[in-house]
Order: structure tokens, then C-alpha cells, then sequence
């Protein structure tokens, strides 16, 4: 005679929703009776094997079968476990086990499904304003690309960036926010801040507004840097005393910088947001690079030391005549414009 007490127990145990009473009824059972042992663990293997789904469970079926008719071998006894008790436990127990898989397959298929992927790209002397599916708003700033998919599915809201850009994030904590650049990945929830990581400098910039943001080197996955507002997050490659290095890459955290102490608006990190070009302290070298974006054109300084001379100012707008007679004011240099090309030379 069959046990239905078993039966019903195996296919709770097979499907994950057996109490925790009645799980030790049921190995007290497995335990007592060898052929109630061999029918849970034939049926075991398959329920925890991966990836079955409706499509192959004929051949899940038909597994199980040959499994029962090898051991036909064994002693008359075995005859009173026909198949039909077996496909009986089988479909009793696939029902919540179905119904899980189902959920799971169509929730990895969701996000497993092909991404429709946009882009938008700037050109020099341009900005530009998309707001994503989810609400997120980013500018764009001269010179920059980013990819983005049509609509975010999947756990992560994932982009990807190379230039700079300022994002005003919308706040959803079950899918956080990741912009992927060359060297980093700012993965945050909802919050404001700027990524700049242009593929013709040596550095990358995240600078915090509002919120919170972790930072993982691509290098170096393992380590997660925490951003708080107004911090300023910099990697770049040249050895600094005031940083910390990390497997050849260099970062340092420090606070985003005002133009004015007395303005808390005239921050140079955002200031192009506000159609100003402000800089500070900062090196002909690098500000070549934001003033080649600003007025779309190239710098090639004919003279190594010109590199190195520091500047403090603002543009808004200025010709790139009256940019460059400014900057002769403070240090001198030559210069001469060819196209758009600006050869630059020191004094003789």
C-alpha cells in the first residue's frame, strides 16, 4: 500500500516548502525505509539541477524512468513503486518548483534580454541635456560620449561614459546607479555629482554634490572608496606625495574646489554646467586641454617648461583671442594660430 504521508512529505521536500517538523518526519522516514531513500534521491538530482525548465522536463521524465528500470534487477519487493507513483510525486512537487523556476527564468531572461543601447555625443564648444528612462538627468559636457540603454532593466541602471558629465540621479535604492568610465565605476543611488574621464588625459575626476557615491577601481575591484558631499575623488598616474597609491595608479580625496570662498556657486569642478570656464592654480598643460574643448580647437606647445606655468581665471565669453592675450598678462608666452591649431612658445 502507498504511503500518501510520504508522498505528500517528498514532494514538500522536493519543491523547498516542507516545515521544519515535518522535515524531520520525513529524514526519520528516508531513514527507516531504503526504498522511500532511493525514490528521494532519484528525484533529488533533477530538482536541483540548473536551468530545467517545461521545455526538457519530457527528458527529465524519461531520465528517471531509465533510473527506475536499472534498478529492476533488485528484489521482487521494489514492484509495489510502479512509475506512475514516482511521475505522481514528480508532478506533485514540480508544481511550486515550476512555478519558481518560471518566476526566476523570466526574471534572468528580463534582464538577460537584449539592451537597445543609445549614444550621445557632444563636439567641442557643445553641451548637451538628455534625461533617461528612470528620471535621471545628465548634462553633457564639450567633447564627451555616453552610452545608455533605451530603458533600464535588469538590477543595475548602468551606463557608460568617456568625457565629462554632470548627473542629477534619480533615487531608486533597489537599482543603483553605475556610470562606467576607462579606469573607475561610481555606482550610487541617488544623488549629484560630476565624472570626468577624458580619454586624452591621465586623470579621472569624481566630484560629490549631494549624496553619497562608492568608487571601484577597475584595477582593483576589491577596494570601494566612499565619496561624501563636496569631496573630490582623483586618479591619475604621475607619483604624488600627497596620494595614495593603489596597484600603479594614484588617488587622492580632497575638497572640491570654490573660485570664490565668499561664492559657494563658483565651483570649478561644475562651472562649465553654467557656461564659465573657471580654473585656478592650475597648470598651462592641463588648462591647454579644457580651453582646446572650450573653443574647439588643439594646442602644441613648442616649449616643455610653458607646460608647467599656473594660471587663475575665469571665461565666459571671451574669443579665444582675447582668452589667450589674458593669459599673456599673468606669464608671458607667444603664440600663434594656425587653422585650427595654437603653437605655443616662450619668450625669447
Amino acid at each position: 500500500m502507498i504511503n500518501q504521508k510520504f508522498t505528500e512529505l517528498l514532494s514538500e521536500k522536493l519543491s523547498g516548502e516542507i516545515s521544519a517538523g515535518d522535515d524531520q518526519e520525513f529524514m526519520a522516514m528516508i531513514s527507516s525505509n531504503e526504498d522511500y531513500k532511493l525514490e528521494y534521491e532519484s528525484l533529488k538530482v533533477y530538482f536541483q539541477q540548473e536551468g530545467e525548465t517545461n521545455e526538457n522536463i519530457n527528458l527529465i521524465f524519461q531520465q528517471i524512468k531509465e533510473r527506475i528500470n536499472a534498478r529492476g534487477t533488485k528484489p521482487v519487493r521494489r514492484s509495489f513503486t510502479p512509475w506512475y507513483r514516482i511521475a505522481a510525486v514528480f508532478i506533485l512537487g514540480l508544481g511550486t518548483f515550476t512555478a519558481y523556476k518560471y518566476f526566476a527564468t523570466t526574471n534572468d531572461t528580463t534582464q538577460n534580454q537584449e539592451i537597445v543601447w543609445k549614444k550621445a555625443i557632444t563636439s567641442d564648444r557643445q553641451k548637451s541635456t538628455l534625461v533617461l528612462s528612470d528620471g535621471s538627468k545628465i548634462t553633457l559636457n564639450a567633447g564627451s560620449e555616453i552610452k545608455y540603454p533605451a530603458s533600464f532593466t535588469g538590477r543595475n541602471r548602468e551606463v557608460y561614459l568617456s568625457g565629462e558629465a554632470f548627473f542629477d540621479v534619480a533615487k531608486d535604492h533597489s537599482h543603483p546607479f553605475i556610470v562606467q568610465t576607462k579606469t573607475i565605476s561610481v555606482k550610487v543611488l541617488g544623488t549629484a555629482f560630476d565624472v570626468k574621464s577624458y580619454e586624452d588625459e591621465l586623470l579621472t575626476e569624481t566630484t560629490l554634490l549631494r549624496g553619497k557615491v562608492e568608487i571601484t577601481l577597475h584595477k582593483n575591484p576589491e577596494k570601494h572608496i566612499l565619496l561624501k558631499p563636496t569631496e573630490k575623488f582623483t586618479l591619475t598616474h604621475p607619483v604624488n606625495s600627497s596620494a595614495e597609491k593603489l596597484n600603479g595608479d594614484i588617488y587622492s580625496i580632497t575638497p572640491m574646489t570654490y573660485y570664490d570662498k565668499h561664492d559657494k556657486n563658483a565651483i570649478l569642478e561644475t562651472s562649465w554646467m553654467n557656461n564659465k570656464l573657471l580654473f585656478k592654480n592650475e597648470t598651462f598643460s592641463s588648462l591647454s586641454l579644457r580651453l582646446a574643448r572650450w573653443y574647439g580647437v588643439n594646442f602644441v606647445f613648442r616649449s616643455e617648461k610653458l607646460k608647467d606655468y599656473k594660471f587663475t581665471g575665469e571665461y565666459e565669453k571671451e574669443s579665444l583671442t582675447e582668452a589667450l592675450k589674458a593669459l599673456q598678462l599673468i606669464t608671458p608666452f607667444e603664440y600663434k594660430i594656425q587653422g585650427k591649431t595654437i603653437y605655443l612658445y616662450s619668450v625669447k
